[in-house]
C-alpha cells in the first residue's frame, strides 16, 4: 500500500513539474512574438519616417510670371520712373544719374536699350515700352540720388525693377494655383522617392497657356539636375490642358500667357 502511494506521489510531481515547464515555454514563445512584432513594427515606422525625409514637401516654390507682373495698359501709359516705383518713393528722389530701359531675353539683357537722365521717360523710351508683347521681360534701370528719410542726408541710389509685361486678365487654373502645386507635388513623389535633396537645383519649367486653354510650349529653362524630375514636370504640366480659364486683353480678347513653375530648391 505505501508502495503505491509513493508511486503515485512522484507521478504527480513530474506531470506538475511538466505542466509548469510547458506554460513557462508558452510565456517566453509569447514574449518571443510580441518581440518580433514591436521590432517589425520599429522598421516600418523607421521606413515611413525615412520615406517622409526623401520625399521633401517643399518643392514647387511659386507658378506665376517670371518677374514681378505688369499689366501692358500701365506699362502702355507709362510715363516716368515713378510708374514703377511709386510715387512716395519718387518724391525721395533729389537728381538722376540715368534711366535705363532695357529689354531681356530671358533673363540676359539685349541691345535694345534706351537711356535718358530724367526720371521721365523719352519719347524712344515710351516706343520701346510699348513695343513689349505679352510675357516679355523688361528690366527698368534707375541710379539718383535721394534723401534718407531717418537722416535726411542725400545719397547715392539705385533701383532695379525686374518686370513681366503681363494680360490685364492673366491665365487661371480653375481650382487655383495652390491646388495645381498641391496636383504637381503630389503626383511627382514616386518621381522624387530617390531623389537626394542636397543635390537637387533651382528649376524653372516655362509653359503657355493658350487662347484656347491648352498648354503648349513646355520646356525647362533649367535643369533640377535630375532629367528623370525635369520631364515628369513637363509631363504633369502637360495634362493641365483644358484646366485653364484663359487670359485676357484690356478688351476682353482671349490671348496666350507664358508662365513658369519654379521647383527643386529655392533659387532666383
Amino acid at each position: 500500500m505505501k508502495r503505491n502511494i509513493l508511486i503515485i506521489s512522484t507521478i504527480c510531481s513530474v506531470l506538475n513539474l511538466m505542466s509548469c515547464d510547458f506554460s513557462t515555454n508558452n510565456d517566453l514563445v509569447a514574449k518571443q512574438s510580441e518581440y518580433v512584432v514591436s521590432e517589425e513594427q520599429a522598421e516600418n515606422t523607421q521606413v515611413k519616417e525615412t520615406i517622409k525625409k526623401k520625399i521633401f514637401s517643399d518643392f514647387v516654390h511659386e507658378i506665376g510670371p517670371r518677374f514681378n507682373a505688369f499689366k501692358k495698359s500701365d506699362l502702355e501709359n507709362a510715363r516716368s520712373f515713378s510708374d514703377f516705383i511709386g510715387a512716395a518713393h519718387a518724391l525721395r528722389i533729389v537728381s538722376y544719374k540715368s534711366l535705363s530701359v532695357i529689354m531681356l531675353e530671358g533673363e540676359e539683357q539685349t541691345d535694345r536699350v534706351e537711356i535718358s537722365n530724367t526720371g521721365d521717360l523719352t519719347t524712344a523710351q515710351i516706343k520701346l515700352l510699348q513695343s513689349a508683347n505679352y510675357s516679355a521681360n523688361i528690366l527698368i534701370k534707375a541710379e539718383y540720388k535721394e534723401k534718407n528719410v531717418e537722416t535726411g542726408q542725400v545719397e547715392d541710389s539705385h533701383w532695379t525693377p525686374y518686370l513681366t509685361v503681363v494680360p490685364e486678365k492673366q491665365a487661371a487654373f480653375f481650382n487655383g494655383m495652390e491646388v495645381l502645386k498641391d496636383y504637381l507635388m503630389n503626383s511627382s513623389k514616386e518621381t522624387r522617392l530617390h531623389v537626394d535633396s542636397k543635390k537637387l537645383q533651382p528649376a524653372m519649367l516655362f509653359f503657355t497657356v493658350t487662347k484656347s486653354g491648352a498648354i503648349e510650349k513646355a520646356n525647362l529653362d533649367r535643369s533640377s539636375g535630375y532629367p528623370i524630375v525635369d520631364e515628369k514636370m513637363i509631363e504633369l504640366i502637360s495634362k493641365t490642358t483644358g484646366a485653364w480659364e484663359p487670359a485676357e486683353n484690356s478688351k476682353g480678347e482671349k490671348v496666350d500667357q507664358e508662365l513658369v513653375v519654379s521647383f527643386g530648391l529655392p533659387g532666383c
